[in-house]
C-alpha cells in the first residue's frame, strides 16, 4: 500500500500532523500502534467527572495548543486555586498549610471540558477513521530506493515518499529497526533523551462533594510522607462532580492495584480529613508500564527533559524522506502538549512544502 505521508504515532503530535496536513488538501495516512489513540493523553469516563490519567494541563503561555483548541471549538475553564494547600514535611510534623496561589502566583491554568481526550476524539474525527488504522506496530523502516518502506509486525507492509515518526526517541531507538542505520549520533542522542511522564504514577479519586472545598481548602497538598506526593482539585466544566488528582511515589510500583488504592486513601484521609474515605470511585495509571510511550529502561538514570528539543531529534534521515516530530522533540516548552502541537506545526509545514514542490 503507497501513500504520499506515513505518520507513524497517534498521539497529539501525529494526529495534529495529520489534521493540519489535511487541511492542506493532502490525506495522509496515520498508524497507531496501541488499540487507541492520544499516547500520553487517556481521560476514561467518572460518575461526572472526566477522569484524567495522562497530560491535563494548559498553561498561560500554550499559545500554538490554545489555537489549536479554538479551532476545534474546545473550551477551557479555569483549574480550581481558591482556599489553602497543605505541605507535609515529614512524619510526626504538624502539617503546614499556605495560599494555594503561592504555587502559580496567582496566574491562571486550564482544565479542559469534557476531558484531554476531547483533543483527540476531535482531531480523530477531522482526520477521518479510513486515513488511520490501529493495533499497526511498525518494526521495520527501510529506504528502497525514492521509498520508505514499512513492515507491521504482523508482516504488513506500506510504502511512502515521506514518513513522520512522533514515538517519544527513546522508544523509538528499542522498538524500530532502520536499513540503512540512522546516524550515529542522533541514535545516540535518542538513548540519552528523557520521556517525559514516563516515570509517573498518577491517580484520581471521584467524591460527590467537594468536603475539601467546604474546609476552606484547595484541594492541593504536597507531601513527603506516604505515597502520595502532590493532590489537586479534580472538578468538571459545570462544577457539579468533583475528585482529587494526584501522582505518587516511586515506591508505589511495588505495591498492586488494590494496595495502592488503599494507602492512596489513606493518605488522603490524613490531608484532608475523614470524609475523604468515602469515595465513588479509585483510578490510577503507571506509564512506566505503557509498552506504547515508554521504553524498558524507562528514564533510568536520565535527567527530567534530558536532551529534549536537541537538535539531532529532529535531523530528517534517509535522503529527507524520514522526519521526526514528538513532544520531545520540540525547543519550546518540551515534553508538554504545547511541545507536542509546536512539533507538529513545524513538521507539517515542511512537509506540505516539500510535497507540492516534488
Amino acid at each position: 500500500m503507497k501513500n504520499d505521508i506515513i505518520i507513524i504515532g497517534g498521539g497529539l503530535s501525529g494526529l495534529t500532523i495529520a489534521f493540519l496536513l489535511k487541511q492542506k488538501g493532502f490525506s495522509p495516512l496515520l498508524l497507531e500502534a496501541n488499540n487507541r489513540l492520544g499516547g500520553r493523553i487517556k481521560t476514561v469516563a467518572g460518575q461526572k467527572v472526566a477522569i484524567e490519567l495522562g497530560a491535563t494541563w494548559v498553561f498561560n503561555n500554550d499559545h500554538h495548543l490554545k489555537k489549536l483548541l479554538a479551532e476545534l471549538n474546545i473550551r477551557l475553564f479555569e483549574q480550581y486555586q481558591t482556599g489553602l494547600g497543605i505541605y507535609e514535611i515529614q512524619k510526626g510534623q504538624a502539617s503546614e498549610k499556605f495560599d494555594s496561589k503561592q504555587m502559580t502566583g496567582g496566574i491562571p491554568y486550564y482544565k479542559i471540558e469534557g476531558g484531554t481526550q476531547q483533543i483527540i476524539t476531535k482531531l480523530a474525527d477531522h482526520i477521518g477513521e479510513e486515513n488511520i488504522k490501529l493495533n499497526t506496530s511498525i518494526t521495520h523502516v527501510e529506504e528502497l530506493n525514492d521509498l520508505i518502506m514499512l513492515t507491521t509486525k504482523d508482516g504488513d507492509v506500506f510504502q511512502s515518499r515521506n514518513v513522520v515518526i512522533t514515538l517519544p526517541p527513546r522508544l523509538l531507538n528499542e522498538s524500530i529497526c532502520f536499513q540503512p542505520e540512522l546516524s550515529p549520533m542522533a541514535k545516540e542522542v535518542r538513548a540519552n533523551t528523557h520521556t517525559w511522564m514516563g516515570e509517573s504514577i498518577k491517580f484520581t479519586v471521584e467524591y460527590s462533594t467537594p468536603f475539601w472545598r467546604e474546609a476552606g481548602l484547595a484541594g492541593l497538598a504536597l507531601s513527603h510522607i506516604g505515597i502520595v506526593r502532590e493532590v489537586q482539585d479534580h472538578a468538571n466544566y459545570a462544577d457539579d462532580g468533583f475528585g482529587l488528582l494526584g501522582f505518587l511515589k516511586p515506591e508505589s510500583l511495588s505495591l498492586n492495584a488494590k494496595e495502592r488504592e488503599v494507602q492512596v486513601i489513606e493518605d488522603l484521609k490524613r490531608l484532608f480529613g475523614p470524609e475523604a474515605g468515602s469515595y465513588i470511585s479509585y483510578d490510577d495509571m503507571l506509564w512506566n508500564n505503557e509498552k506504547f510511550t515508554n521504553c524498558t529502561l524507562s528514564n533510568q538514570g536520565l535527567q527530567a527533559h534530558q536532551n529534549n528539543g536537541h537538535s539531532m531529534l529532529v535531523q530528517p534521515q534517509m535522503n529527507d524522506k524520514l522526519y521526526f516530530a514528538g513532544a520531545e522533540t520540540s525547543r519550546f516548552n518540551s515534553g508538554y502538549m504545547e511541545g507536542a502541537v509546536i512539533s507538529a506545526i513545524q513538521v507539517a509545514e515542511e512537509l506540505s512544502t516539500k510535497v507540492t514542490n516534488d
